[in-house]
């Protein structure tokens, strides 16, 4: 089985490499970001301004003219961070195996929605034998259903958190080990100054850009104010052993209120529960918070070292059966 692979997205690339070195297949990636390891040139795909995400009809047809032959000694294509880079195939009449790999909205466009055509392009590819449309985490099944009104059923492949070669530049430093770390995102720095709040409690806490998530292990732990359905950092979380604090659904539902909060389109409260942070099926995973004095004591009396030991099995039971659930997409459907 030979696999190429097609992403804007570091996390999406690293986590299917780890998928593939471990199912022993044979994958290029094709990608507008680093991690690229095909030779071809992807100008077409690296416009300016955030435009690359812009898969026209245009741009679908031109792709494919210009690589159709590079295309065709595949087995199989997967497109994941962004769904439209799968119409380059389901427009030209790709005929082998196309996994859509869903993340962030099946019709992400920057700065607004996808045209008509492309629409109706992915609702007849939900009849198609050799498509297979897969959402990376609950909630882009419910949108593609509720929302935009298309049912690409329930298959969910969720990332292992897996780290492949992607990332291989991490640095031990021991003397970050009693010092929280804040993630740089919009509802840690901008809705609020999450740092500052932790240093009023007592705690010694850093924000800034990061290296991969293997950096992430030299801090204490994490304290973060989700902005997504899912993130990749939440997979790897489990498997390298990352502490993270999160508001409790209720707490956060305060000290949002009123404030310029960030959630990745759409925000639906009512379901937030299929969200991964907030999913029943992993409460025993995050330590939640209910006050910042609530924050305070947990941060103080939690076991640090049982609670690792309780992601680290959970993430190599998570990994077992995600790779069953690949390996069965890949090798035993049309």
């Amino acid at each position: 089985m030979k696999i190429l692979h097609l992403s804007h997205h570091k996390g999406c690339i690293n986590d299917f490499n780890y998928v593939c070195k471990q199912l022993n297949i044979q994958c290029e990636v094709l990608s507008s970001v680093e991690g690229c390891t095909t030779n071809k040139n992807i100008t077409p795909l690296t416009l300016p301004n955030g435009q690359h995400y812009n898969i026209t009809d245009k741009r679908a047809k031109d792709y494919w003219n210009k690589y159709k032959d590079y295309f065709n000694t595949f087995d199989c294509i997967i497109t994941s961070d962004t769904a439209p880079l799968s119409r380059i195939f389901l427009q030209n009449n790709w005929k082998k195996k196309l996994i859509i790999w869903i993340c962030n909205r099946f019709d992400y466009w920057h700065s607004g929605r996808a045209d008509i055509n492309y629409y109706k392009i992915i609702q007849r590819a939900t009849t198609l034998k050799n498509v297979h449309l897969v959402g990376y985490t609950e909630f882009e099944n419910f949108y593609c259903k509720y929302i935009r009104n298309i049912d690409i059923g329930n298959t969910v492949i969720t990332p292992t958190g897996g780290i492949s070669k992607t990332y291989n530049n991490f640095i031990k430093k021991d003397e970050l080990n009693d010092i929280l770390f804040v993630p740089p995102y919009h509802n840690d720095t901008i809705m609020m100054n999450l740092k500052n709040k932790i240093e009023t409690l007592g705690f010694k806490a850093y924000t800034g850009k990061y290296n991969g998530p293997y950096d992430l292990t030299n801090y204490k732990a994490v304290v973060h104010i989700p902005y997504a359905w899912s993130n990749l950092a939440f997979f790897e979380m489990f498997q390298l052993g990352i502490v993270y604090f999160i508001p409790s659904i209720s707490f956060l539902s305060k000290i949002v209120k009123g404030k310029n909060f960030f959630w990745s389109p759409p925000f639906i409260s009512k379901v937030l529960t299929i969200s991964e942070w907030y999913n029943p099926k992993y409460k025993d995973l995050l330590i939640f918070f209910n006050s910042w004095e609530d924050l305070k004591i947990k941060i103080t009396t939690l076991n640090y070292v049982d609670h690792k030991l309780t992601l680290k099995a959970f993430g190599e039971a998570h990994i077992k059966k995600t790779l069953k659930l690949w390996e069965q997409l890949i090798f035993k459907y049309n």
